[in-house]
C-alpha cells in the first residue's frame, strides 16, 4: 500500500457454501457475502469472490455485482496448490476466508505466496455452537483446537458480535475487529402494526441448520396450538429438507425460500426467534426489524444487537416457557406492536445498514494490509490442528451424502425465454418449495406457457405450474377454475395436490396428471363435436357457483397513432356494434383459453380440461370464440359441428337452452382479434399474420351477413 492517497484495495474472498441458488442467497452467511462485498466496491475495495458452490440445485450465474470465479470441489478441498496459482494471478492485498478448516490447511500458505494479508472471518464460536446443539466433549475440543489455530494464523480476525470478539481474543488473536451483519435500506414503508389485526407469526431460517430446526420444532410443539385459539398461524420462510414436511401441519405454513423476503414479512404481525442454540449474529432478527416487525426471541437471538428490550419481548424463562404468552401478548396489543416495530426499524436502519458496515469493513481491510508484518517463521500450529484441518468438516460430509437432484444448466426453456430467464431464481425457488412440500422431484426441463406467463414442470404423476405474470391472481383463478370445472357433469380436471401464494415469491399450484392427449385430427367430426359438448358442460355452472370467481375481461387499449388501416377498421366496427352486442352477452363461467390444446381425451375416461389460469365470469361466447378462431379458422375444424355439439349438449343438460347466435359470435371474434393484435406483433409474428388474414372476412360477415360464419 502507498502512503498518502491509498490505491484501490484488492480483496479476494474464498467461500464454500451450499447457501446460494445461482446468485440468490438462501442463508445468512451467503447473504452477508453478497451484500457486504457488493457495498465494499463503493469504498475503494475491488472484490473477487472465489466460490465453491455446493448447492446441487444451483449453477454458475453471471448476474453478480462483482467478479466471481467458480472453483471445483477438488480445487477448494485440495492441498492449496491450484488455489495458489489462482490467487497469485489476482494479487490481493487481503485474502478473506471463513472456512476454519481451510484457513488452517492452506490460508497462511496462500498469503505467504502472494504477499497479502490473511483475514479470518469468524462467523461464530464453533466450540460453543457444538456444545449448544448437544455435541460431545471431543467435538467441542476439536472445534476449539481448529478455531484457535485459525485465529493464530490470521493477520486479523473479523467477528460479527462483541461476544465473538472476546472469544477470538481468547483463541489467541491479537487484531480483532467487529463488523456486524446488516440490512439494505428499503424505500418501501413498513406496514403499520396499528392497522387491521393480523395473526400471522413469521419465522425465517435455513432448515438445513440444526438450531433453526430446533426452533421450528419448538414452534410446532409449543406455539402452534396456542395460536390456533386466537386464529393465528406461523409462516416459515426458508429452504427445508423433505424430511421436515411433517412440520407443515395446520397452523404452520412452510413456504420455502422467497426472493423478496421483506415483501413476505410485511404480511406478518410478529417475527419470532425461539433459538436455544446457535452462534454469530442472526440476520433473521435484522430482517424482522427492517420490515417493522416487533420481535419475540431469546437472549441468544439478539446477540450483537443492543438493547433488545426496546424493540422486542425477550424470553427469559427456562425452556422458553414464557414464549407463547409473549407472542399472544403482542398479537392482542396493536399499540405495543407498533411501538416496538417502529423502534426496531429505526435502530436497524441507523446502526446496521450495509453501506455503513461496508465502510467500516473497508477500513479494517486497509488497516490489516498496511499493518501486516511477517515473522521469520510461520506461527506454530499444533499437530492436532493440522490433522483436524485435513479432515472434511461434518457439515460437508452430511451435505455430500444427501440425495438431492442436481439442477440442469440453464439451457432449456428457461434460458431461451427472456421473461423466464429474468425470473430464473424466482422460478427455481418456487420449484424447490413445491418439491419440499410434496416430496416430489420434478424434471429439469419444462414447458413455458404462452408469452412466458407461466412455466410447467413434470414428474411421473404430478404437474407443477409456476406463474410468472400476475402470479397471485393467476394462481387463484387456476384453483377456482379447477374446483368449478371438476364439478361439471362429464368432465374431469386435475386434483390439486398443493399450492402456495406468498408475497415476495412466485405462486405455484401442483396438480395430478390426467390421462389422455389433446384431440389432434381436425377432420374427426366426433372429436370436433366433443369439443363443443365440453364447452357446454363447462357452462352449466349456475350463478350461485360463480359468486367467488373474478371477472373475465379482455383489456382493450386505445389504438396508437400509426395503426394500420385494417386494425383501424376493426376498432371502428367494434365501436359501432358493441352497445347492441354487449347487451346480448350471456354471463357464465368462462375458461378463458378453451381450445383443443387444453383438453385431454382418453378411451374409457371422461374428457379432461386443464389450464384455468385465465378463467372468470364473463360472456360464455368467449369460450366458443376460442374454439372458432384457434380450432376452426386456424386449424381447419368445422365450426358448424362444434356449434351443433354445443347446442345438443346444452339441450341434454338443460331444459331451456338458447341457440348460438352467429352475429354475436362474430362480434366476440372481432373483439378477440382486436385484443390479439395489441400484443402479438411483439412476441408472435406467425399468429399476427394469421389473424390479419382473418380480420377482413370476419368484419365483412359482421357488417353484411351476420348470420353466416366464414
Amino acid at each position: 500500500m502507498h502512503n498518502g492517497n491509498p490505491e484501490r484495495l484488492r480483496a479476494v474472498v474464498l467461500f464454500d457454501t451450499a447457501g446460494f441458488l445461482h446468485s440468490l442467497p438462501l442463508t445468512g452467511a451467503a447473504a452477508r457475502t453478497l451484500e457486504l462485498n457488493r457495498h465494499l466496491l463503493d469504498h475503494g475495495v475491488d472484490v473477487t469472490l472465489l466460490l465453491c458452490d455446493l448447492n446441487p440445485r444451483s449453477r454458475p450465474a453471471k448476474d453478480w455485482p462483482f467478479p466471481v470465479r467458480y472453483l471445483d470441489f477438488d480445487v477448494m478441498y485440495g492441498n492449496g496448490d491450484q488455489l495458489t496459482t489462482i490467487v497469485s494471478e489476482l494479487a490481493p492485498h487481503v485474502l478473506v476466508m471463513s472456512n476454519t478448516e481451510l484457513t488452517v490447511r492452506y490460508g497462511r500458505a496462500l498469503t505467504d505466496a502472494t504477499g497479502g494479508a490473511l483475514i479470518y472471518e469468524m462467523h461464530d464460536n464453533e466450540a460453543e455452537l457444538a456444545r449448544s446443539i448437544g455435541g460431545g466433549d471431543l467435538e467441542v475440543r476439536r472445534a476449539s483446537t481448529l478455531q484457535t489455530a485459525a485465529a493464530t494464523l490470521a493477520d486479523a480476525v473479523v467477528t460479527f458480535t462483541g461476544r465473538d470478539e472476546a472469544a477470538a481474543r481468547g483463541f489467541g488473536a491479537t487484531a480483532v475487529f467487529v463488523v456486524p451483519c446488516g440490512v439494505n435500506r428499503d424505500r418501501r414503508r413498513a406496514v403499520s402494526r396499528a392497522g387491521p389485526p393480523a395473526a400471522a407469526v413469521a419465522f425465517v431460517g435455513n432448515l438445513f441448520y440444526e438450531p433453526n430446526v430446533r426452533a421450528v420444532e419448538f414452534l410446532h410443539d409449543r406455539l402452534r396450538e396456542r395460536l390456533a385459539t386466537v386464529g393465528g398461524w406461523i409462516d416459515v420462510y426458508g429452504r427445508y429438507p423433505r424430511a421436515l414436511r411433517r412440520l407443515g401441519r395446520p397452523g404452520i405454513r412452510l413456504h420455502g425460500p422467497v426472493v423478496d423476503l421483506q415483501a413476505a414479512l410485511r404480511t406478518a404481525a410478529v417475527g419470532v426467534a425461539p433459538l436455544d442454540s446457535g452462534g454469530g449474529m442472526k440476520l433473521k432478527v435484522l430482517a424482522y426489524m427492517a420490515a417493522g416487525l416487533p420481535v419475540v426471541g431469546t437472549r441468544e437471538a439478539f446477540a450483537g444487537i443492543p438493547d433488545p428490550q426496546t424493540f422486542a419481548l425477550v424470553s427469559a424463562a427456562d425452556a422458553m416457557a414464557d414464549f407463547p404468552d409473549l407472542v399472544t401478548q403482542l398479537l392482542h396489543d396493536k399499540a405495543m406492536r407498533k411501538r416496538l416495530g417502529d423502534a426496531g426499524r429505526r435502530l436497524v436502519l441507523n446502526r446496521f445498514s450495509w453501506p455503513a458496515l461496508a465502510a467500516h469493513a473497508a477500513h479494517v481491510y486497509r488497516k490489516t494490509a498496511q499493518d501486516r508484518s511477517r515473522p521469520n517463521s510461520t506461527p506454530h500450529v499444533s499437530v492436532d490442528a493440522r490433522h483436524l484441518a485435513d479432515r472434511q468438516p461434518y457439515w460437508l460430509l452430511e451435505w455430500l451424502s444427501r440425495e438431492e437432484p442436481r439442477m440442469h444448466d440453464r439451457t432449456g426453456a428457461v434460458a431461451q425465454h427472456p421473461v423466464l430467464a429474468r425470473l430464473a431464481n424466482e422460478i427455481e425457488c418456487a420449484r424447490q418449495a413445491a418439491e419440499s412440500a410434496l416430496g416430489v422431484a420434478f424434471d429439469g426441463e419444462a414447458i413455458p406457457g404462452y408469452g412466458g406467463r407461466s412455466i410447467v414442470f413434470f414428474s411421473s404423476e404430478t404437474v407443477l405450474k409456476i406463474y410468472t405474470h400476475r402470479p397471485a391472481e393467476r394462481a387463484r383463478r387456476e384453483l377456482a377454475g379447477l374446483a368449478l370445472g371438476g364439478q361439471r357433469p362429464g368432465l374431469v380436471t386435475p386434483s390439486v395436490l398443493g399450492h402456495n401464494d406468498v408475497p415476495g415469491a412466485l405462486s405455484w399450484v401442483a396438480m395430478s396428471k390426467l390421462p389422455g392427449t389433446p384431440p389432434s385430427d381436425p377432420l374427426d367430426r366426433d372429436e370436433t363435436s366433443l369439443l363443443g359438448a365440453m364447452a357446454a358442460r363447462l357452462h352449466t355452472a349456475g350463478a350461485e357457483e360463480l359468486s367467488e370467481l373474478p371477472t373475465f375481461l379482455r383489456n382493450i387499449r386505445p389504438l396508437p397513432a400509426d395503426t394500420p388501416a385494417l386494425s383501424t377498421r376493426l376498432a371502428t366496427v367494434l365501436d359501432e356494434t358493441k352497445h347492441q352486442q354487449l347487451a346480448q352477452c350471456r354471463q357464465g363461467f368462462v375458461h378463458g383459453d378453451f381450445s383443443a390444446r387444453n383438453t385431454l381425451i382418453a378411451p374409457g375416461h371422461d374428457p379432461g380440461v386443464i389450464d384455468f389460469e385465465g378463467c372468470g365470469v364473463g360472456c360464455v361466447y368467449e369460450d366458443i370464440t376460442n374454439l372458432y378462431v384457434q380450432n376452426c379458422l386456424i386449424d381447419g375444424r368445422d365450426i358448424n359441428v362444434i356449434v351443433a355439439g354445443y347446442q345438443s349438449e346444452q339441450a341434454r343438460l338443460r331444459s331451456e337452452a338458447a341457440e348460438i347466435d352467429a352475429g354475436h359470435l362474430l362480434f366476440h371474434t372481432a373483439l378477440y382479434f382486436r385484443w390479439v393484435l395489441q400484443w402479438a406483433p411483439e412476441i408472435d409474428a406467425p399468429l399476427t399474420s394469421q389473424i390479419l388474414a382473418l380480420v377482413a372476412p370476419v368484419l365483412d360477415a359482421l357488417e353484411h351477413d351476420p348470420q353466416h360464419l366464414p
